[in-house]
């Protein structure tokens, strides 16, 4: 029963929490002491980064009152971070956490009650695209192209990314079931050592983020066919849906979360402030720099894209045969 309550608060608070940052009213809140935003990830990862620049841009503007701080909280696959922000801190105000896909499905993965109900949603701040490349002296020009090789070859052609289960081999599932084809992947410790093997010609594609792949596109070495969102740094790539596949790939998001058991006020706060770090030429610069694309979504808005998330993610860890007890 008091998981239940917790899960319905944290719900109720992100409805009140999608006030527009400009158009609701001022929150009565204020940090009264030092915040601390955790991180799954280790030191120099692209999670803590961004958590340490909306950090900079909120001491450096004085947004936030009090000293922003950041701290890695590793291990168990991101459940010692779970468990120490929604539980061990539950009701804090002072505390806040990056949140990503890693997060969402994790929890499902092992049937851990650190859920996203199990925490208070704050906004969603940016997103990782997936970009489709296969090495630049391949056959084929179009994702069209690559369907059709697929078609004709079926469990031949090999995708290489990360370990079967990441967000590359998800999204090759569903450009695989959205094509009708078989495709076969191939998993390697992640993208850095994946992609030598694609321009080497050992795996035929890749889906990974932009960050990883755009200098050998824009070196000649790679060809990129579509990407999930339309990038800046590589104007000329159409998106998916543009070239006709309308499939719904995974979003690789990057979001805020807040403890459970923080007042709505609270919540409202936080929203308030990282509204205003989306409003710095500093974060545009950042989101600029790591190939980001912006992207802001905060209270119910938020709730319904975490559900439709999860069902999409519960479905894949079950087609995929990742789930290793049911729920």
């Amino acid at each position: 029963m008091n998981v239940r309550k917790n899960c319905l608060f944290a719900v109720v608070a992100a409805c009140v929490v999608g006030l527009s940052v400009t158009g609701g009213a001022l929150a009565q809140w204020v940090p009264t002491e030092r915040v601390t935003m955790v991180t799954h990830s280790a030191p120099g990862t692209g999670n803590e980064l961004m958590l340490r620049e909306i950090a900079d841009i909120w001491n450096k503007n004085k947004i936030v009152p009090r000293q922003v701080g950041v701290e890695s909280v590793t291990g168990s696959q991101g459940e010692k971070a779970r468990r120490h922000v929604t539980f061990q801190n539950k009701g804090n105000p002072h505390m806040l956490a990056t949140y990503t896909p890693q997060s969402l499905n994790l929890p499902m993965l092992i049937n851990s009650d650190t859920g996203w109900r199990s925490f208070t949603p704050i906004a969603l701040m940016a997103v990782d695209p997936m970009l489709l490349v296969v090495n630049a002296e391949s056959p084929w020009r179009s994702v069209r192209d690559l369907l059709e090789a697929a078609k004709q070859k079926p469990k031949q052609i090999l995708q290489g990314g990360g370990s079967y289960g990441s967000s590359a081999s998800m999204s090759g599932k569903i450009f695989e079931e959205f094509g009708g084809v078989q495709f076969s992947y191939t998993p390697f410790r992640g993208a850095g050592e994946a992609i030598p093997q694609l321009l080497g010609k050992h795996v035929h594609f890749m889906m990974e983020n932009p960050a990883e792949m755009a200098q050998h596109v824009k070196a000649g070495k790679l060809r990129a066919l579509a990407s999930t969102e339309k990038l800046e740094q590589l104007p000329d790539v159409p998106r998916f849906q543009d070239v006709g596949v309308n499939a719904r790939f995974p979003k690789q998001f990057r979001g805020v979360m807040a403890p459970q058991g923080i007042s709505a006020e609270a919540a409202q706060y936080w929203v308030q402030a990282l509204g205003k770090v989306r409003e710095t030429q500093q974060w545009k610069d950042y989101v600029s720099r790591t190939e980001l694309v912006d992207s802001w979504t905060t209270g119910a808005a938020l709730v319904a894209f975490f559900e439709e998330e999860e069902k999409s993610y519960m479905r894949l860890n079950k087609d995929m045969g990742l789930l290793k007890s049911s729920k």
